[in-house]
């Protein structure tokens, strides 16, 4: 925690002052320094520079880098921690996906550090935000952005590690700012991260609302969207389904005519996408993406880490396009240059994932210099989470054809792959749509804290999906949760409790 005050707020103040004016996407204006107090917190370009700094946090190494892959996927049946075998920070990686980790695990406490900044962050600019003399449109609409981003943070921290600490105010001074909240519950958690949200409907616009310079900031179709996924993994299907059915009946999305397109530069913040993290090739090349660079092909392009599983490669159905799409594998030609085929590192994993790839010509500094984004929400999942409530609730008709409408988009026009569904008990459609989501969503960050979610559902189904990978070391009362960073619980001085089995 002591990490998480004194690093946090030092980073939240000089990346308030280096974010940019003209929103997420355009950030082409020469720095302006670092304002002081006095126009920061009390004038509009203030407010507008720390909404600015917490969607930057969105892009740090442990949200868009290490620290969200090994919490979203390595411990999963889809990834490994990929690079190679002589790669120092291999083993560290090898223990969370063979469930073996300690309480002191890095790269899981710089994920619940960094989700506690983008909190501090978001926290500016909801404290202070009211405040302001400015547009009230426009004030609403920016603590609606903070009110989104400070959700979107908790939901990782509860998914992860259940009850956590809950600060809705900045400290007011250093000595209050020393002072460790004790861990509230989960239910807590939820209902913080439900009251944002639904402020958050009220308060943003549609993404049809935003001007094109400012794509890719929050909306109230992401907020509808993270309220059905928090209220799917509380098993509320009524409302999960009431709120997916919102972005639906919206009319604000689509899914694009092909699953590839997704990740096409062309394509980003499309009729598919509900909310991605922006990167953008600059060339001063001073926006590290971390999504791409730690992935690519070791020893040809990026580090080759968290590189798609066999497991994955060969769970697709025969003929299912999305495979290809997905993974790369060695002997490919890159994309974009038909004559070049590149070369894996010697030991590393002949798999890559295609979705962080750019097709040829590289921008300088490529990959760290990439412009393809991250990828968060996507209309596919509103789709498939619209099925799930559907079939919970005993809905099967309307559960098959949300399903159906996935499948039809990823045959592309081949009848004879991918054929309808046509089961009819509960219990069998439940299991086809949690695999429908491994295909559709693989490597996107759903997987790990899916099977978890699963696992509430049908007790003993992690259990018995790691033991056949092998992971026989997960214990389904200890690793269902993280345990709370050890730095934190020994600096709360016994103010954090730990989760069970740790």
């Amino acid at each position: 925690m002591k990490k998480f005050i004194n690093v946090t707020l030092l980073s939240i103040f000089l990346l308030a002052g280096l974010a940019c004016d003209d929103g997420v996407v355009n950030l082409n204006k020469e720095p302006l320094g670092e304002p002081s107090s006095s126009t920061l917190y009390t004038t509009e370009e203030g407010i507008h520079k720390l909404l600015n700094g917490a969607y930057a946090q969105t892009r740090s190494f442990g949200l868009s880098g290490f620290g969200r892959f090994v919490a979203k996927e390595v411990g999963s049946d889809d990834t490994n921690p990929g690079s190679t075998p002589a790669d120092g920070s291999v083993p560290r990686m090898e223990q969370v996906n063979n469930f073996t980790y300690l309480t002191s695990q890095g790269d899981l406490s710089s994920y619940y550090d960094n989700n506690y900044t983008l909190v501090a962050r978001a926290n500016l600019v909801i404290n202070n935000a009211p405040d302001v003399e400015m547009d009230s449109g426009l004030q609403s609409r920016y603590i609606g952005e903070a009110r989104f981003l400070r959700a979107f943070a908790y939901f990782n921290l509860v998914r992860g590690w259940g009850g956590v600490p809950i600060y809705e105010e900045v400290p007011g001074d250093p000595e209050e700012a020393s002072q460790v909240k004790p861990r509230a519950s989960e239910g807590e958690v939820y209902q913080l991260i439900i009251s944002d949200l639904e402020s958050a409907v009220e308060d943003l616009p549609l993404k049809s609302e935003y001007a094109s310079s400012d794509l890719g900031r929050a909306t109230k179709g992401a907020a509808r969207t993270m309220l059905a996924q928090a209220y799917l993994f509380q098993q509320d299907y009524d409302n999960a389904l009431s709120y997916a059915t919102d972005v639906i009946d919206s009319g604000e999305y689509n899914l694009l005519d092909t699953y590839d397109q997704n990740w096409s530069v062309e394509h980003q913040n499309g009729a598919e996408s509900i909310f991605e993290v922006q990167f953008i090739t600059r060339d001063e090349q001073d926006i590290s993406n971390e999504w791409n660079k730690w992935q690519g092909v070791r020893g040809n392009i990026g580090w080759g880490f968290f590189s798609p599983s066999e497991d994955l490669a060969s769970a697709y159905e025969d003929g299912d396009p999305r495979r290809d799409y997905t993974i790369f594998f060695e002997g490919e030609a890159w994309p974009g240059a038909p004559e070049e085929v590149p070369s894996f590192a010697e030991g590393a994993d002949p798999r890559a994932n295609q979705k962080t790839l750019l097709p040829k010509p590289w921008p300088v500094g490529y990959p760290s210099n990439s412009p393809v984004n991250m990828m968060v929400m996507r209309y596919a999942d509103v789709l498939l989470m619209a099925a799930e409530a559907h079939n919970e609730l005993g809905n099967t008709g309307e559960a098959l054809m949300y399903l159906e409408m996935i499948r039809a988009r990823a045959r592309e026009g081949d009848p004879s792959v991918l054929p309808e569904v046509t089961v009819a008990s509960r219990e069998e459609l439940r299991h086809e749509i949690w695999q429908e989501r491994r295909y559709e969503l693989a490597l996107e960050g759903y997987r790990y804290y899916d099977i978890m979610r699963y696992n509430e559902v049908e007790p003993g189904y992690a259990k018995e999906l790691f033991d056949a990978l092998g992971k026989t070391d997960f214990d389904p009362n200890k690793h269902t949760l993280f345990p709370i960073p050890q730095n934190e619980i020994d600096f709360s001085g016994g103010q954090l409790d730990q989760n069970p089995g740790w």
